[in-house]
């Protein structure tokens, strides 16, 4: 998955009140449970870099 790909998934989702936060274990996803199982698959699926790139990317 690329970047841009990872960027558009999160702000798709922080509609639906889903945040990814940087914590020093890694990122998480806040407000996961308002998420459907597939869709909470997706986000799980995506590599630590790609999400790490996508947050600095978006700032």
């Amino acid at each position: 998955m690329s970047i841009q790909n990872t960027i558009a998934l999160l702000e798709m989702y922080i509609h639906r009140s889903v945040a990814a936060v940087r914590t020093p274990s890694g990122i998480v996803f806040m407000g996961a449970r308002n998420l459907k199982l597939n869709e909470k698959k997706t986000l799980l699926a995506i590599p630590q870099s790609e999400l790490d790139a996508a947050i600095r990317w978006q700032k």
